[in-house]
């Protein structure tokens, strides 16, 4: 039983030293919320709550950079101090990108906020297009927070959503679309062919 004291007093120091799931989850930024919104700070969305995304196109140029501006209204007032807000946004195609260090992308590609980012109700971000004719859907869900840390009534959240459709590929865009592609043949695969000539 005295040998076994030594790692239960590790094991429970460990386990303090862990950040709460749910602090951590609303300050550090989220992931995977984008359709169905911050459900973990109310069960229904806030009735006077918004979350809008100004800057996009609603015809893309494939490749071209859209600076978007993500803004936050409605719900409790803002604290003078402590947490005020956050998002996580998704785009079906294109890239996403941070433009300061209040926001960053996730494994999957989604945009969220940092930890500072949690300090504010607006962000800008980028979004670059996809060489393609497709539309493209935005989903975003926005959570404005009362500052106490907590997941708690006095927080509010919205969702909502945004298509941004395509323009018809010049021919110009779709070599630049395999430019690379074209590069390693061009690099590779002539002196090949050349080499393969003189045998």
């Amino acid at each position: 039983m005295i040998a076994m004291r030594p790692i239960l007093i590790i094991l429970l120091s460990s386990l303090l030293l862990l950040p709460s799931s749910g602090v951590f989850g609303s300050s550090h930024g989220m992931e995977g919320y984008s359709e169905t919104g911050c459900t973990c700070h109310g069960e229904n969305a806030g009735s006077d709550t918004s979350v809008e995304i100004i800057g996009i196109p609603s015809t893309y140029n494939s490749g071209e950079v859209y600076e978007l501006s993500i803004v936050l209204a409605g719900g409790p007032e803002e604290a003078e101090q402590g947490h005020r807000g956050g998002f996580n946004l998704k785009a079906s195609d294109g890239t996403l990108s941070s433009k300061d260090s209040t926001t960053y992308v996730t494994e999957n590609g989604e945009m969220t906020h940092e930890h500072s980012g949690a300090n504010q109700r607006t962000w800008l971000v980028e979004w670059t297009a996809p060489f393609s004719e497709n539309e493209v859907t935005f989903t975003i869900a926005g959570n404005v927070v009362d500052g106490d840390h907590q997941p708690t009534d006095g927080d509010d959240w919205a969702v909502s959503d945004y298509t941004s459709f395509g323009s018809e590929l010049e021919l110009s865009d779709r070599v630049s679309q395999f430019s690379e592609i074209l590069i390693l043949i061009v690099l590779f695969g002539l002196p090949l062919v050349l080499l393969s000539r003189k045998k």
